[in-house]
């Protein structure tokens, strides 16, 4: 079982694996990325995805940092790889504790100070669900959506994982950067996870007890932005289900840490905004206000 970080962190190392397959240069135009042929030029959507890009792996080559400050990840793997230029990413059964904690003291340090803004995490993730509002219908058409294992070689498929991460982006950096007792919990799963690579119990994430003080807080770091953002751009809504939302996999696999929480976080007001916080309900309450205020 994975936690919030080392789920994020495992699909960045697939991103990227398939990123650095890709034979492009370093300042690739929109077209190269596509690999369009000579002459045509990209759709709005690519237009999109070229701009806010958590594929871009340039870094690797030109050992400059990434310039996004909403992709921490990418900051990640930059330390990473100039901490330790002759690796070629993290070994996960056996992980060098001491690098990987440098990585990220710096990336951390980086994307502090709302270095990325809710602003700028909204307007990417917007600017890509309106671009790609066909591809990305398509491909819920062919392949369905929320499964977790969204296939990236497709437009489609890469509009859905650059929207989940641009969505998620704040919380994902808050979690990454979450210490207790002056260890970075991702280490420590990390860690946890090389010496419990064998462990099934469902009460777990990644080897962490349900009960552990990093599992509640990266929990609660989720549940505080989700409830305070819920996904307000329609394509969002349709690809932010099932295994795509981390909230649910933290509920299923820890039902009782996670209702607890989740009872204490809400009182009876917040319980009834979280309810009706959606575009149906926002439009019924307008309505309702409007008429008392316009008739009564």
């Amino acid at each position: 079982m994975k936690s919030f970080s080392f789920f994020v962190l495992l699909n960045v190392l697939i991103l990227f694996a398939y990123a650095q397959d890709q034979t492009l240069p370093a300042a690739a135009t929109c077209e190269l990325t596509f690999a369009l042929q000579q002459g045509s030029t990209c759709t709005p959507c690519q237009q999109a995805l070229f701009k806010h890009n958590p594929l871009d792996s340039s870094f690797l080559e030109t050992k400059k940092p990434p310039s996004d400050k909403c992709l921490f990840t990418n900051f990640l793997f930059y330390h990473i790889s100039v901490n330790d230029p002759s690796s070629n990413g993290i070994n996960l059964d056996s992980p060098d504790i001491p690098k990987l904690t440098l990585a990220f003291d710096q990336a951390c340090a980086d994307t502090a100070n709302n270095a990325c803004s809710e602003s700028d995490s909204k307007n990417a993730y917007t600017e890509v669900a309106n671009a790609c509002d066909v591809e990305v219908n398509k491909y819920i058409s062919d392949n369905g959506t929320g499964t977790g294992e969204t296939n990236i070689s497709s437009v489609g498929g890469r509009a859905i994982v650059t929207m989940i991460k641009y969505y998620i982006a704040i919380p994902t950096r808050d979690n990454f950067c979450l210490k207790i007792n002056d260890q970075y919990c991702s280490v420590k799963s990390f860690e946890q996870s090389s010496q419990n690579t064998s462990t099934s119990n469902t009460n777990t994430i990644n080897g962490l007890s349900c009960e552990d003080e990093c599992n509640k807080q990266s929990y609660k770091n989720l549940l505080s932005y989700q409830s305070s953002h819920p996904p307000d751009a329609r394509n969002l809504q349709k690809v932010f289900i099932g295994k795509n939302n981390q909230l649910a996999s933290y509920e299923a696999r820890c039902p009782n840490m996670t209702s607890i929480i989740a009872n204490n976080f809400k009182s009876d007001g917040q319980k009834l905004t979280h309810q009706f916080y959606n575009f149906s309900g926002i439009i019924l309450i307008s309505l309702v206000g409007f008429i008392y205020t316009t008739f009564m």
